[in-house]
């Protein structure tokens, strides 16, 4: 069984796409699967990364047009693709349907529910209210739907962790802060700068295409040893195992740090980030500080000096978060999926 991926990622639409691929890739290897990925080229094309990995990768160049890339992406499958799998959000039906001859069967990952596609399988990990109708009118009636968090795509070692007994979480000492692999409005340096007066401690993560990595390492390296930058870290259920709060963005960081039943202060760094963030809030899971640009100045700060007087709700949102992700086998339970479907 063979299977294809087609994303992208850059610095500026992040690493997102990438990385629930992967983790669905290395998923369907346990299971035997080959997979290749189709990434669109240029200077912080994802290559690398896919190397570093296993997996197989072909260059795509840079077109615009849903259909142009269609034709690209239809030169490197053959006959042997079991399932095609795209997560994309400049790709809908006018790319998907082209291809659906080139392959067994087609999958989507979508988070946005804002444009009509043609596939036998879409998956949303997010929690909003109208998760059942929200894809109505933009499946058709075959496509199954995969919704909801128990699908969220983690990488193994958030089941490995999330299997240990939960940590009672009633005092703040130690920050895990994290905004996603590129950072690109560098959120990470405003809230460093924010806190810097504070005694905490704090596990900072940054991706190797952060644009602001050299800032971001400065400002840790200034911290007289209470700052810890970890770039393109692949340990980041123990960080959040160990710490007490994070400070972060939305998108699949949220279902990690549910998994871990660690409390967040969050932002929306993107569009897609603003409902699944507010919902989180609004189950305790978390607190949502608004969107990253409309936030006033001392906002980090003062949050997090409320909670470290009184850090009673810290306990509150850890058992929330792990509520609603009470495991991390979503990929597992994808890639099942996907061999059950694909069978004769």
């Amino acid at each position: 069984m063979q299977a294809a991926f087609r994303v992208d990622a850059s610095a500026a639409i992040g690493s997102g796409h990438l990385m629930r691929g992967l983790v669905l890739a290395d998923a369907l290897r346990r299971r035997k699967v080959q997979s290749l990925f189709l990434c669109r080229g240029g200077p912080d094309h994802p290559g690398d990364v896919l190397a570093e990995h296993g997996h197989a990768v072909h260059l795509l160049p840079p077109l615009d047009n849903p259909l142009d890339d269609a034709v690209a992406t239809a030169a490197h499958l053959d006959s042997r693709i079991d399932w095609l799998i795209v997560d994309h959000y400049a790709l809908d039906h006018r790319w998907e349907s082209p291809l659906r001859h080139r392959a067994r069967r087609l999958m989507i990952i979508d988070d946005l529910a804002n444009r009509r596609h043609d596939g036998d399988i879409l998956l949303d990990p997010n929690l909003l209210p109208d998760m059942n109708e929200r894809y109505d009118r933009l499946l058709p009636p075959s496509c199954r739907r995969l919704l909801g968090p128990s699908f969220a795509l983690l990488r193994r070692e958030f089941a490995e962790a999330a299997a240990a007994p939960p940590r009672t979480r009633d005092h703040l000492k130690r920050l895990l802060i994290s905004f996603g692999g590129s950072d690109p409005g560098n959120a990470t340096g405003r809230v460093l700068h924010e806190i810097t007066p504070l005694p905490l401690d704090a596990d900072v993560v940054a991706g190797q295409a952060c644009p602001h990595l050299d800032d971001i390492q400065n400002l840790c390296r200034a911290s007289n040893g209470r700052w810890t930058l970890h770039v393109q870290t692949r340990q980041m259920a123990s960080l959040m195992a160990r710490c007490d709060l994070a400070l972060g963005a939305g998108g699949s960081s949220h279902w990690e740090r549910c998994t871990m039943g660690l409390p967040a202060l969050v932002t929306a760094i993107a569009d897609n980030q603003i409902l699944s963030s507010r919902a989180l809030a609004e189950a305790g899971a978390c607190r949502y500080l608004g969107e990253s640009h409309s936030i006033p100045p001392g906002a980090w700060r003062r949050a997090l000096q409320t909670l470290m007087d009184d850090p009673a709700p810290l306990a509150a949102m850890s058992r929330a978060a792990r509520s609603i992700v009470p495991d991390a086998n979503g990929a597992d339970r994808v890639a099942d999926i996907l061999i059950q479907e694909a069978s004769p």
